[in-house]
Parts: C-alpha cells; sequence; structure tokens
C-alpha cells in the first residue's frame, strides 16, 4: 500500500486552537477562507455537533499543512481543543518542499480556474516550462554558426543630395498625389508614376523647361530617387510608399509573460469574420499577377471574403493546387476565377494558363475565368498611359498584336488605386448571387452580438486569475 503524505504524519494529539497557525501562502494559492461561507458554517455546525472526525496536519513549526477550513470552522464551533498530527517538516526551515506538500494536500478539492492555476505555477518547473515554451515556438531554421564571416566596410559613407529648391515643385506634385490617394496607401512607385503623367505633369526640375515629367525610365528613375530622398528628409510620410516585391519577415518576441498575457487576451476574439460566401452556388476566387497592388484587392477581397492568390507572374503549381484544394472542400458545383493581370503577352498567358492548368493538371472542367483587369476597354475607358518597357521578345508577342492590333503594353499601376477596386467589386458581384450575400451580412450582424457576449465573459474570467 502507498503512503501518502497524510499517513505519514504522527499519531493525532489533541492541542489548543491557537498554537497552530494558517500558513500565508494558503491564502494565495485558494484564496482567504471567509466565515460567512455556507460550506464553512455548515462544517462548524457539523464539528459543533459531531466532533473534528479529522485531526488537522501541522507541520513541526506548527504551521497547517492540511485542514485550513477546518481550522476556520473549528473557530466558528468556538473550540478550544483540536486533534492535530505532526508531519515531519518544517515551514521555516524548508519551504519549497511545504509548499508542494501544501498542493499535494489539496489535490482533492473542488477547485476554480483560478486557484488550478495558482497551483500549477507551483508544481511546473521552470526549466521544464521554458523548453515548452522554445518548443513551441517551432523556429523556422535551426541556429547555425558561422565562423568565417566577412565584415562590410564601404570605402566611404557616401551622402543624399539635399533636395534642392529647383526639385520643389516636382516634390510638391508628388505630394498632391500622395494626399490625393491617402485612402489607398501605400501605394509604390510606379502607381505613382502613372498619376504624374498627363497635361499637368510637373517638372521634374523647376530651371528646365524641357523636363516635363514623361513615361520613360529617366523620369520614372528620378521619381524614385526624390521619393527616397523625401522619404529620409521626412517630407514624404513612410507609409505612404511600399515596396511589396521585398517582403520581411517579423518574428515575436516579449519583454515578459506579462507584456505577452495583454496582447494575447486584448486580441482575444478579435477580428471575426463570417465565410459571406458559404451560401453562394459557386466557388470564387480571385488571381493577381502583382503583389504592388496586392493592399488595394486584398481590401476588397476581405469584404466579400473571397481568397485572394498573388501569382507573381506565371504561378507555379502549388498555389493552383490550395485554389483546388479550397474549391473541392467546398463541395460546389462551379470554380469561378478573377483574373487581375496586366495588359500584355505575359499577362494574357498568366490568365489563359490558369484555366488550362486547372483542366490538364487537376481536372477540373466546370470553371468559368474572366479577365477583370487590365483590359482594352479599360485602357480607352481610362485614358491610361502604355507601359515604360515593351516586351516584344515574349513568346506570345504577336498572338497579343493580333488580338487587339497594339503593340504597347499596359500595366495595372496605371489604373487609379480608387478605379482598381471598384472594377474588382463589379465584376464580383457580376458572378456571385447578391440576395445570398446579404443574408450572410445580416446573420453576421446576429454573430456578432454572440461574439462580444462571450469576449465579456471570458474578460471577465480572466480578471479572475490574477495573472
Amino acid at each position: 500500500m502507498v503512503q501518502t503524505p497524510l499517513d505519514m504524519g504522527q499519531e493525532s494529539e489533541v492541542r489548543p486552537l491557537d498554537s497552530i497557525f494558517p500558513a500565508p501562502e494558503n491564502d494565495e494559492i485558494y484564496q482567504a477562507i471567509a466565515k460567512n461561507d455556507p460550506e464553512i458554517i455548515e462544517l462548524a455546525r457539523s464539528i459543533k455537533e459531531h466532533g473534528m472526525q479529522e485531526a488537522i496536519l501541522v507541520t513541526e513549526d506548527n504551521y497547517v499543512l492540511s485542514g485550513h477550513r477546518r481550522r476556520v470552522a473549528a473557530q466558528l464551533a468556538k473550540l478550544v481543543l483540536v486533534p492535530v498530527r505532526v508531519y515531519p517538516i518544517s515551514r521555516s526551515k524548508n519551504r519549497k518542499e511545504f509548499l508542494r506538500l501544501l498542493v499535494e494536500m489539496n489535490s482533492q478539492r473542488i477547485k476554480s480556474a483560478s486557484v488550478l492555476l495558482r497551483e500549477s505555477l507551483i508544481k511546473i518547473d521552470p526549466k521544464a516550462a521554458h523548453q515548452q515554451i522554445v518548443n513551441d515556438r517551432k523556429e523556422k531554421d535551426a541556429a547555425r554558426f558561422y565562423s568565417n564571416l566577412s565584415a562590410i566596410e564601404p570605402l566611404h559613407d557616401g551622402r543624399r543630395c539635399q533636395i534642392s529648391p529647383a526639385k520643389q515643385q516636382f516634390l510638391a506634385a508628388i505630394l498632391r498625389v500622395l494626399t490625393a490617394l491617402q485612402a489607398y496607401w501605400p501605394l509604390s512607385d510606379r502607381q505613382l508614376h502613372y498619376r504624374l503623367l498627363g497635361p499637368e505633369a510637373p517638372l521634374t526640375h523647376a530651371g528646365k523647361t524641357n523636363s516635363t515629367y514623361v513615361n520613360n525610365l529617366t523620369s520614372y528613375r528620378k521619381l524614385t530617387d526624390l521619393v527616397a530622398r523625401g522619404r529620409v528628409a521626412g517630407l514624404i510620410p513612410w507609409a505612404a510608399i511600399d515596396d511589396e516585391t521585398r517582403p520581411v519577415d517579423l518574428h515575436r518576441a516579449f519583454w515578459n509573460p506579462a507584456e505577452f498575457f495583454r496582447q494575447e487576451l486584448g486580441n482575444f476574439l478579435k477580428g471575426y469574420w463570417r465565410n459571406r460566401q458559404q451560401s453562394q452556388p459557386h466557388h470564387i476566387e480571385i488571381v493577381a499577377e502583382k503583389l504592388t497592388v496586392r493592399s488595394i484587392l486584398q481590401q476588397v477581397a476581405q469584404r466579400y471574403t473571397i481568397p485572394l492568390t498573388i501569382a507573381r507572374g506565371m504561378s507555379s503549381l502549388p498555389p493552383k493546387k490550395a485554389i483546388r484544394d479550397r474549391y473541392v472542400r467546398s463541395q460546389k458545383d462551379k470554380l469561378i476565377l478573377l483574373a487581375v493581370t496586366d495588359l500584355d503577352p505575359a499577362g494574357d498567358a498568366i490568365a489563359e494558363d490558369l484555366v488550362k492548368s486547372f483542366r490538364r493538371d487537376f481536372g477540373i472542367c466546370n470553371i468559368e475565368a474572366y479577365k477583370v483587369a487590365l483590359t482594352i476597354e479599360q485602357v480607352e475607358q481610362f485614358a491610361l498611359a502604355p507601359s515604360m518597357e515593351a516586351k516584344p521578345s515574349s513568346p506570345t508577342y504577336h498572338a497579343f498584336v493580333r488580338r487587339y492590333g497594339i503593340t504597347d503594353a499596359y500595366e495595372l499601376e496605371a489604373m487609379s488605386p480608387a478605379d482598381l477596386p471598384q472594377t474588382l467589386e463589379y465584376a464580383i458581384e457580376q458572378v456571385m448571387d447578391i440576395d445570398l450575400y446579404n443574408q450572410e451580412l445580416a446573420a453576421e450582424e446576429a454573430d456578432s452580438a454572440q461574439i462580444v457576449a462571450v469576449q465579456r465573459q471570458v474578460q471577465e474570467f480572466f480578471k479572475t486569475l490574477k495573472i
């Protein structure tokens, strides 16, 4: 028979009640025992009627290990003497072992979540807990040791030229465009470029009347140089311009557990979107060619909860398979693809490849695809400027010329950041059942009330944990 700590004490003896002391740690872990607690009052009544049936377990220095509730009930019953057993340990000499035993003695109690948490903090080995946190991070790459690092030391520090008075007119034109399109920040340099073209094009140098901003690489390089200098000088907000083609990986880290708790609990159950496509008869996906228009398209895709894939040119198989898997999981009859690509030989090839690949590689025959942008009609409607770089070397160039009767190519960035999302919205609503979509919006309102109610309950619960 396995001995428990309760079995290991000496034979019980009778002692004055006021000679044994409650362990201060008991209140920290289990909270103070209230004398008006109905369960304590009922225990006191039973002790008064039948006597104390179980001895209080105390340490060698007279601190209670097990029996804090009985001790309080005995006080209410006005007992002077109580039965005790002494466990061979001293709280003052071996506090760590005392704490472990204190929790073990109370293992069979019915406890609240906050009590269980405080017990766990005592039971958990800090080293083992830290190892678990390390394992949970699932770091992408194993740590590597480099023994032959080569230091980078430029020959000179270099210096950006100051923005001269002659550049102020050009800078002012850039700022006007950014201010007008602030709702669509961040913009790419390419989008900014196309907004500067036309009859109101600025001079890139106020002292040179032949320096009007035009649609070529020379003007574009002057633009990117001035934007860089303007941002460094604090004249152009950093948030206004972004380069989506250079993604950055950031890894979350925290000063301490308290900061981690605040962030996690502060974001608990936030960010809910109902799947507004779940009742639609067809599965809809958006595929775009370029990262530079991602932020604009994301806003529309999120509003309709339609998946958005950035192909970054001719899409490889894994993104297509991911689309195929979502379509299969949806169990819907038809796959509808909305393509957003440049109007050039490569853009047309990207859109056509999507349909061919889903039929050829994945056996999906019930598929419809539509080019949302950029189309020849949109080029004419919005009077778009052609691309700076024609690509006659493309293998589909001649087919492109025969189809449209043009030799110029046009980029998505040439469309206004206001026109592109509106065009996508119109296309989505053409292939979607609007009545079913509106029903999902109404259902989302009902969902929100439930989520907020749960949020509030959980927030109140977390407050009781006192972490």
